[in-house]
């Protein structure tokens, strides 16, 4: 890449594009492999290797919220500013390998702590676990260097890059210790190491184009002031990571304390799938993170407003369809005795997951003002009223009650998020459409949700609504998306 040349802008509609194909690809690998991992391996070695999967996931904040920190910095600065690039490159890198080494003692700490009880690990695989113990605790390091590399290129906004190598990183991670299980060895101890490599050939991989597209980077760049000027954004940063996962899963614990594990399975189950449907806003927020980051401030607040608004009304009708559809929806898939019990909380809890999911712009507004503090601040000042409110509604009201407490804390999140980056007067009105929709549909569903073909009448008349609203509230967004589809119709005739 030419040193003069200017940032990229693509259309933020084609970014989103980019990330969720990337989302979406590794999905069909990962459902072909694990019967073939399970099937060749075992339950017992495969328990194991999800295990160390679920630790190393967990001890991820380790990367201190650097991969934020830097797509943060980076972004901000011109493409031919070589050296302070380099300097923010190589000072994040030297941190991540500091904390990557650290992490990589912990997981062989935490193996060998666990291997010694004997109460973790079947008799029969402690042999395999411990010959592959400096594997197991070579993986987080390359985790983290990883994340590191993808950061740097989405920096630059440019997605189709970053998701090839990620994708590409994933699927050979993935297949790659399947052919070793298959036609080498079963055991964890070939398996392992098999994993690690092809992690290793990745981030090789990785750490080349982003020598290529960065350099020249030296030692010599690090800068102290610079660390720590990363240091103190990405603190913020895990503050948030660490106190997140517990909001996001009070709500089951306290359904599993006050109404008894047999509950969990009713509320859970339905909140995990449903869940799975932010890879959509996940992919937009990845999309605009490095935008906001470049623009300047009143560019990026409207920016981000669009965002919000454009994203709550599109994913707001999927929303509205999964509530009409989810008496029949878990009838077929679960059992009606699952559906009787369920339903109604998973009704509720695609309202609360419609709005946690669209925080994603002022979360990162904030992010790209260099405010990560306010984030975690809030996510702190959340924790007493939510475990008041499920401490008052779950063991009068069951798993009704806890998914109201959880409407309540994400709308407390979204609210303050709003507030404090100053786009909640922008954007309640706006938003106050397609939320009363949403209600609307919750009242019907509760009231009439086991009449199946009224249900899918409504879902089928229910899209020209939303995408009157779009038009109302985004004339350009709609503009848009209609010649999007306009030219994927006229393609597929083509076809």
């Amino acid at each position: 890449m030419k040193s003069d040349e200017p940032k990229p802008r693509r259309g933020l509609h084609v970014n989103f594009a980019v990330n969720l194909i990337g989302a979406v690809a590794p999905i069909p690998i990962f459902i072909l492999t694990v019967p073939v991992y399970i099937h060749h391996m075992g339950d017992a070695r495969y328990g194991v290797l999800s295990l160390i999967w679920i630790m190393i996931g967990y001890l991820a904040f380790l990367d201190l919220g650097l991969a934020p920190a830097t797509i943060n910095a980076m972004a901000r600065l011109k493409l031919d500013d070589r050296r302070e690039r380099a300097q923010v490159l190589i000072s994040a890198f030297s941190i991540n390998i500091l904390m990557a080494l650290i992490g990589g003692i912990a997981i062989y700490s935490i193996g060998l702590l666990l291997l010694a009880s004997g109460k973790n690990v079947p008799v029969e695989l402690e042999g395999e676990v411990r010959a592959a113990m400096p594997w197991i605790a070579t993986l987080l390091p390359l985790v983290l260097l990883s994340n590191a590399t993808i950061g740097v290129i989405e920096a630059r906004e440019n997605f189709l890059l970053a998701n090839v190598l990620q994708v590409g990183s994933t699927i050979f991670g993935q297949v790659t210790p399947v052919i070793c299980a298959v036609f080498v060895s079963n055991e964890l101890s070939a398996i392992i190491p098999t994993a690690a490599i092809a992690r290793l050939i990745s981030l090789a991989i990785s750490l080349v184009v982003v020598y290529r597209i960065e350099g020249p980077i030296r030692l010599s760049d690090f800068q102290m002031a610079r660390a720590r000027q990363l240091l103190g954004y990405g603190g913020w940063v895990t503050v948030s990571t660490l106190v997140t996962p517990l909001l996001n899963t009070l709500d089951q614990l306290a359904v599993g304390r006050m109404l008894g594990v047999a509950a969990v399975p009713y509320y859970s189950v339905p909140f995990s799938v449903i869940s799975r449907t932010q890879i959509l806003t996940g992919a937009i927020s990845r999309a605009l993170f490095p935008r906001l980051s470049s623009s300047e401030p009143q560019e990026a607040t409207e920016l981000a407003s669009r965002a919000l608004v454009s994203t709550g009304i599109l994913y707001g009708g999927i929303c509205a369809c999964g509530i009409l559809l989810m008496d029949p929806l878990l009838t077929i898939w679960l059992g009606a005795a699952f559906s009787a019990k369920s339903s109604t909380a998973a009704v509720i809890l695609v309202n609360s997951i419609w709005i946690g999911s669209i925080t994603f712009a002022p979360y990162w507004l904030l992010h790209s003002r260099q405010r990560p503090d306010l984030i975690a601040k809030l996510h702190f000042a959340q924790l007493p009223p939510f475990v008041l409110a499920l401490y008052l509604l779950t063991p009068s009201y069951g798993l009704i009650g806890a998914a109201i407490a959880s409407v309540f804390r994400a709308s407390l999140d979204l609210g303050g998020q709003m507030w404090l980056s100053g786009i909640l007067a922008r954007c309640l009105s706006r938003l106050a459409p397609i939320a009363s929709l949403l209600v609307a549909v919750t009242a019907i569903q509760l009231l009439a949700g086991h009449h199946w073909i009224l249900m899918v009448v409504l879902t089928a008349g229910l899209w020209p609504v939303v995408l009157l609203l779009y038009r109302w509230q985004d004339p350009d967004g709609f503009g848009m998306l209609t010649s999007i589809l306009f030219k994927l119709a006229r393609r597929s005739r083509a076809a």
